[in-house]
């Protein structure tokens, strides 16, 4: 029997959330030395995963070599694991070596006030990688011993970092609304991701939704960056704290916060808002929150990969393989179920519309599920398999329509198209009122 998941108390998220402040307080600036420390240790990390299927697959090979031509292979098995565990152990000091060293002159020209001569493109590409790493890697990243705490969950805009305080806020936003509209991006992405295949304007800048928003209506658009590598359930809370800091802090009283999440990005709003203690200010302004392509009922792929991590594990021949997928972080694992709020995943599967049910008496939050589909007919039987090709149609759709939950389905859209598409922004575009 299936265990059904409630809701943590509010007592137990004003716990968690002072613990976050606390760690907010006690964290460095986001530095790009930061970074590639951060960069370095997922290096090591990586490394050691390849170093150890090596080991394994050589170590099978050797025994079974010694059954054949007998004990004369043990020298030679002797100098190849010596020689091998030097090469990696230099392998990984030697790419750590030079994450930090490109760091820590990038990091020596942005405090001189220099523009890196690499230019903003290769900067967008460096912070691609390093969100990948932090997808796969980025919870063993945030509790290392060396990097106790992974960055914390930030505002970008124009990919510049956005202090959530009032000077912070007031020098990013001098026409400021009193409606703001937040932009959660998915696994292993950027705030960079919503400007994918984006028109420009007169200025040159990549239109997103948000930069239309902002030009058509009268709202604020807000961008968040984080580790995609952690726990659905720490990254919403992160956000839930991201959140009070900028409406105590925004320049003009705060009248309505909107929700966009991204497939991952989904699952954190989600979770942000389950997990809102009522002694929080900003609960009662959010109105809306708008999913795309998020997997309520579970990411397939994540669970094959349990599947297959767990098949693997089951023999002595293959258990290096399994140890190896096994090695994928704890945000990726929590998609498997579309976990929200648990600590882990054991023996809980979620229901998205009993855990939406469980807000009614404190916030009333309207729900638009936007569901990509690849076939031209969103209706079609192959569509609701295959979905968006990440995210099968049900899932997406989170549950049956009601009055605060209704979904829509969109044709010929593949999971990436729904970060930046014409249709899909003017769904967007009518839940905020907006002219599209």
């Amino acid at each position: 029997m299936t265990q059904r998941a409630q809701p943590p108390l509010d007592s137990e998220i004003e716990s968690e959330l002072d613990a976050h402040r606390e760690a907010h307080l006690a964290a460095p600036a986001d530095s790009q030395v930061a970074a590639a420390h951060r960069a370095g240790t997922a290096v090591r990390g990586v490394t050691g995963a390849i170093r150890d299927t090596h080991g394994a697959v050589a170590s099978k090979v050797f025994a079974s070599a010694r059954r054949t031509v007998g004990p004369v292979v043990t020298p030679v098995e002797f100098a190849h694991d010596h020689i091998a565990r030097a090469a990696y152990g230099a392998s990984a000091v030697a790419l750590e070596g030079v994450a930090e060293a490109v760091g820590a002159t990038a990091a020596k020209a942005a405090q001189a006030g220099r523009t890196s001569k690499f230019g903003r493109g290769t900067t967008r590409r460096a912070s691609g990688v390093l969100a990948f790493v932090h997808g796969f890697n980025g919870d063993k990243m945030a509790s290392s011993g060396r990097m106790p705490l992974s960055s914390p969950m930030s505002l970008r805009r124009s990919g510049e970092r956005v202090p959530a305080t009032a000077d912070g806020l007031a020098r990013a936003y001098p026409d400021a609304t009193p409606q703001i509209v937040i932009f959660v991006h998915g696994f292993v992405g950027t705030e960079q991701m919503w400007k994918r295949h984006a028109h420009r304007d007169d200025d040159g800048r990549r239109l997103s939704y948000g930069r239309r928003l902002e030009a058509h209506g009268d709202w604020s658009a807000l961008w968040v960056r984080y580790n995609t590598g952690l726990r659905i359930k720490s990254n919403g809370l992160e956000l839930a704290l991201l959140i009070e800091q900028v409406v105590d802090h925004w320049p003009v009283p705060v009248e309505r916060v909107v929700l966009v999440g991204h497939s991952m990005g989904g699952l954190v709003a989600s979770s942000a808002l389950l997990q809102w203690p009522t002694s929080s200010t900003w609960g009662p302004l959010v109105s809306d929150l708008i999913t795309l392509g998020t997997p309520y009922h579970g990411s397939p792929i994540e669970q094959g990969a349990n599947y297959l991590a767990e098949f693997f594990s089951g023999y002595g021949a293959t258990r290096w393989l399994g140890d190896v997928i096994q090695f994928r972080s704890e945000g990726i694992k929590d998609l498997r179920p579309g976990n929200l709020f648990l600590a882990d995943t054991r023996g809980a599967m979620p229901d998205a519309a009993e855990w939406r049910q469980a807000l009614a008496p404190q916030m009333v939050v309207r729900h638009l599920a936007v569901a990509g589909v690849l076939t031209k007919d969103p209706h079609a039987r192959l569509g609701g398999i295959i979905g968006d090709g990440i995210v099968p149609r049900a899932s997406a759709r989170a549950g049956a329509d009601n009055d605060l939950s209704r979904s829509t389905m969109m044709g010929s859209m593949s999971h990436n198209d729904l970060v930046n598409d014409p249709r899909v922004y003017e769904v967007i575009a009518d839940v905020l009122g907006v002219q599209a």
